[in-house]
């Protein structure tokens, strides 16, 4: 189980998740999924694209799916911090989170 540390929406629209752990080598391997989900290994994080169709609530909930289909486990905790993430999209995110 990978426990969530921040959720944050970067200055390039981009959604990142960052991990406690500070994630594994192997992480980097989540762009063999095809689903537009990477590791930055810099900043210890999954990274969306910027939205064009899919909103930022989508993609978080599409970068937990494909996590779990490589095994990886995410979870939010109550020491999660959300950064830039307005009230209305982090409501959205919470909708069916694994804690």
């Amino acid at each position: 189980m990978e426990v969530i540390e921040k959720v944050e929406i970067l200055a390039n629209d981009q959604l990142i998740i960052v991990l406690a752990s500070g994630g594994e080598p192997s992480y980097q391997y989540i762009y063999r999924e095809a689903a537009e989900v990477n590791w930055d290994n810099n900043l210890k994080a999954f990274k969306s694209p910027a939205p064009r169709e899919w909103s930022h609530s989508d993609w978080f909930h599409h970068i937990i799916k494909v996590a779990k289909n490589c095994s990886i486990n995410l979870s939010l905790d109550n020491d999660t911090t959300w950064v830039n993430i307005p009230n209305n999209v982090k409501e959205q995110m919470l909708v069916g989170k694994n804690t």
